[in-house]
């Protein structure tokens, strides 16, 4: 025991001076009446006076009134509870005006009779602290709206904005990277002026194309302090200029197999250099981003999958009765005719048995695009099952006469792109297997009256002509009136 006095005997007040000093919070011991007696050199950057000339004055020699009476206030708080009081506040630095939150504490003081003589404090930078469980809360709210059906640009504006309302003296941007992978389009900025936004919509991206292009091209960050002088910047300085931008950070948007989907970027009017809770920022407003067009593409992708054939990429059965409803509806409302047309392979099977179903399935391949080469943009192509195919023809005609030619040409047009030899190229383990074949198709035909029998299955019917048509010899069309 009489070792460790003496241990702490030797520590004089100049090594506890320079403990003070080392310590990065700002440290202050006042007496009763508010009076600075000590303090530390972190808080003589905040009153902007050397300690000398802070001991012997008090807060309203140094700050506004308005602070100094919530100083003064929270010191009586805190002799009045006889303990540790806590509160936070804002508070700027006369050195270089910078502003900081602070946690202060501040604990009374007592002589060794129990009389009070002053009061200590100590203040906490806690700015990016609270930045940080602001962002937590901002993230963990955004990831919610991706549990609910909202759409992909809706989701990238909240990301947007809620990061703007985090720090108000920044503007940021989402840019998306195009399907060949070479622009950049679909811009949500919508704090950056419409003029700007448009300039930049379908920029193609690469080294010297602003702070987004150039990080979207090297797939990593771009920090621009100053937009003026940066050579990145050279070919839009004058735009953004006009458009009151002085510093532009971009984050590259990668998915989570590393393929660059966007950028992230945050701009500021003035020049301005990147701080480490902005590094922290960027990335993670980037992976959030990432998150959000990944599982909306992936939503897209599922609804795609139950809808459409996986081999041929045609609209599947389900999609097929969807469309067919819509064409009727578009019937009565028109006034108008269609048509659905049944196609049948008059000799598939040869294929399969004789090369392997890897062979039948690229010529189900050949066909699907043949056909839909063949059809208007207002037709639907659809795989029915196995080698069977089915065409709706949708406003066709408000003449009987004339929907029915327009029907039988375009059937025509497919049964002789169909009749045409395939060439099918078989990939295996060693070597590629070229085979030549030729393969007809049956097709039924019926047309679809706007008056009458919307409730018949046309699809039958026409599946009924189609058989007529194998019935004649094959690689023909059959026509059948829905009413006879």
């Amino acid at each position: 025991m009489n070792q460790q006095m003496l241990s702490l005997a030797n520590f004089t007040e100049d090594n506890l001076r320079a403990i003070l000093q080392a310590l990065p919070a700002l440290i202050w011991l006042k007496d009763a009446d508010g009076v600075y007696l000590v303090c530390n050199e972190r808080f003589e950057q905040f009153f902007g006076a050397l300690e000398k000339d802070i001991i012997g004055h008090t807060d309203y020699d140094f700050v506004s009134k308005e602070m100094a009476d919530s100083f003064r206030a929270n010191d009586l708080l805190a002799m009045q509870k006889g303990g540790l009081n806590i509160n936070e506040e804002w508070i700027s630095f006369a050195h270089d005006g910078h502003r900081e939150l602070v946690e202060t504490s501040k604990t009374p003081l007592h002589n060794s009779d129990g009389k009070l003589i002053g009061i200590l404090g100590i203040s906490h930078d806690i700015t990016k602290r609270k930045q940080l469980e602001k962002y937590e809360k901002f993230r963990s709210s955004t990831l919610e709206l991706l549990a609910k059906n909202i759409p992909l640009p809706s989701v990238l504006e909240a990301i947007v904005r809620g990061v703007e309302q985090l720090h108000t003296d920044i503007m940021c941007s989402i840019l998306l990277l195009d399907k060949e992978g070479k622009h950049l389009v679909d811009g949500v900025a919508p704090s950056l002026p419409s003029f700007y936004n448009q300039a930049i919509n379908g920029v193609a991206i690469g080294v010297g194309v602003g702070s987004c292009g150039t990080a979207a091209f090297l797939g990593q960050r771009v920090v621009v302090d100053d937009i003026a002088s940066h050579p990145y910047w050279a070919p839009y300085a004058e735009l953004a200029a006009q458009a009151g931008l002085g510093s532009c950070w971009s984050q590259p948007i990668l998915s989570s197999e590393l393929q660059i989907l966007g950028s992230f970027a945050i701009y500021h009017r003035k020049k301005n250099a990147l701080a480490d809770l902005d590094v922290y920022i960027i990335e993670q407003s980037a992976q959030l981003a990432s998150i959000a067009i990944e599982r909306k593409r992936i939503e897209l992708k599922m609804q795609h999958m139950a809808f459409h054939d996986a081999l041929t990429g045609l609209p599947n059965r389900s999609l097929l009765d969807d469309r067919l409803e819509q064409t009727k509806a578009a019937c009565r409302r028109h006034h108008c005719f269609a048509a659905v047309l049944f196609i049948d392979l008059d000799n598939f099977k040869p294929l399969n048995d004789e090369h392997g179903h890897n062979a039948g399935d690229l010529l189900l391949q050949e066909v699907a695009q043949r056909i839909s080469l063949c059809v208007r943009e207002v037709d639907t192509v659809a795989r029915f099952g196995g080698d069977e195919f089915v065409v709706i023809f949708s406003e066709l005609e408000t003449e009987q006469t004339q929907a029915e030619q327009l029907a039988c040409n375009i059937a025509e047009k497919i049964r002789a792109s169909l009749s045409m030899p395939y060439q099918i190229d078989i990939p295996n383990a060693h070597k590629q297997t070229s085979v030549q074949h030729h393969c007809t198709a049956s097709i039924g035909v019926v047309l679809l009256r706007h008056l009458h029998n919307n409730d018949i299955d046309i699809v039958k019917l026409a599946d009924q002509a189609m058989y007529q048509a194998k019935a004649k010899g094959r690689d023909t069309i059959c026509f059948l009136d829905s009413n006879p």
